[in-house]
């Protein structure tokens, strides 16, 4: 594909953000004031943006870039006692997010889930996707002690239709498809950089089949995670791979048969996500929730799609949680478990 480059100066920033505004509506990683989890701690989320000033590109956002096309609750129909009428295009322009590497490239995950996962696409995900367009956040290095993109292969992409560098000055270089008229901006070549190392390092297990996949399920290495893992989902909320989502018929009146159907994100690590009807589980245990959710992420998903692990290594999960559970040291410890239940069937 094939890029402008071009110098905004720190005076030039307004009119860019205008002409871009123009055509799309911008999504970007926002920092809220106290808005985080604890007292006085801010925030990062991903709003609607009317200038650059607005764009918080030094740290990381708090939640990933998935918003735009997984909304955590959607409305999908409206139904009668006789008929249903599905909402109407969430979007009613083009879409620009703002994204680092990392969580671009989880999207072809979610594109597996809602587009390959089957004989029909989910029309209400393709729908969002067809208005969706990225504006590459440059990294050039970790943003945090818990990246580890390297180790994901997530670290490059060339899915974006502009490429972003913030610098120190308050100008910017960006790179940008022929699709707007930006002629009125000075050319300069610049060399887009990608994080080549993290600090964090991560080896996936290549697990070969079921086989092993059982023999690594019914490891002792589990058993630490009755105690230390909480169950509260929040690794799986923040996660920029998972789609696991819940439906719910809401109702208006007395009349039942009147109201809405709403998607909304659910988590594997939640208490009642495997709830079936009669009350049965099929995952009573925290370490059999965990245990779930960690292979599904390293096997089940590459073995149904073939496209490797469903992780991009932006790590939130181990940011976000609680108890301070590392999921990159958790992959660590099933890779050696897997050397070592190797040599004891030899």
């Amino acid at each position: 594909m094939a890029y402008t480059d071009y110098l905004i100066k720190k005076d030039e920033a307004k009119d860019l953000f205008e002409i871009l505004k123009s055509k799309y509506t911008i999504f970007a990683p926002k920092r809220i004031v106290n808005g985080g989890r604890y007292c006085e701690m801010d925030a990062i989320m991903y709003e609607n943006v009317q200038s650059f000033d607005e764009i918080e590109y030094k740290e990381k956002s708090t939640y990933s870039a998935k918003e735009a096309l997984l909304p955590m609750t959607e409305n999908l129909f409206y139904f009668t006692e006789d008929d249903y009428t599905e909402t109407k295009e969430p979007y009613k322009k083009e879409v620009l997010v703002f994204a680092r590497a990392c969580d671009i490239n989880a999207i072809k995950h979610l594109d597996d889930i809602f587009i390959k996962n089957g004989p029909f696409e989910d029309m209400f995900y393709q729908r969002r996707k067809n208005k969706v367009h990225y504006a590459l956040l440059e990294c050039q290095s970790d943003i945090d002690e818990h990246c580890f993109c390297v180790s994901c292969d997530a670290n490059k992409t060339d899915n974006y239709t502009y490429a972003f560098r913030f610098n120190e000055d308050g100008s910017m270089n960006i790179k940008a498809e022929d699709d707007l008229d930006l002629s009125v901006f000075s050319n300069e070549k610049f060399d887009l950089k990608f994080p080549e190392e993290n600090e964090l390092k991560v080896t996936f297990p290549e697990i070969k089949d079921d086989r092993e996949a059982n023999l690594i399920a019914n490891s002792d290495i589990w058993n630490e995670y009755n105690s230390r893992c909480i169950g509260c989902g929040s690794c799986t909320t923040s996660c920029s791979t998972c789609t696991c989502f819940t439906t719910r018929d809401v109702t208006y009146t007395l009349n039942r048969r009147v109201g809405e159907r709403r998607r909304t994100n659910a988590s594997c690590m939640t208490k009642d996500f495997d709830l079936v009807a009669g009350g049965g589980h099929f995952r009573n245990q925290l370490k059999e929730r965990y245990r779930y959710k960690i292979m599904h992420k390293i096997y089940a998903h590459n073995k149904r799609f073939g496209d490797g692990p469903m992780c991009v290594g932006c790590g939130r999960c181990s940011a976000h949680c609680p108890q301070l559970i590392s999921y990159p040291e958790t992959i660590n410890k099933v890779s050696k478990e897997l050397e070592k239940v190797r040599s004891e069937v030899k």
